[in-house]
């Protein structure tokens, strides 16, 4: 979709995208500039980036290594741990 037509209807988009009905690519001169999904799978993106970077959580601390702020940590309101 290009930011022309995303401007009226984006009200509406974002109530589609929050049930994870659908996921919005947003393209500016034919070119894909951005997404918008929902929280959930930004949330699975974000985790599956931080598993790459730090390795797997440690069932034992419940921290991955090196991590300090996960993405739950954000969604909850929660600061470092």
């Amino acid at each position: 979709m290009n930011v022309t037509d995303l401007r009226p209807r984006l009200t509406g988009l974002l109530g589609v995208v929050e049930h994870g009905q659908e996921r919005v690519i947003v393209m500016k001169h034919g070119r894909q500039v951005a997404a918008i999904v929902s929280m959930k799978d930004y949330a699975r993106v974000w985790d599956a980036e931080e598993e790459e970077l730090y390795g797997p959580i440690n069932p034992e601390t419940g921290r991955r290594r090196g991590a300090l702020l996960t993405m739950a940590d954000m969604l909850t309101g929660k600061r470092w741990r």
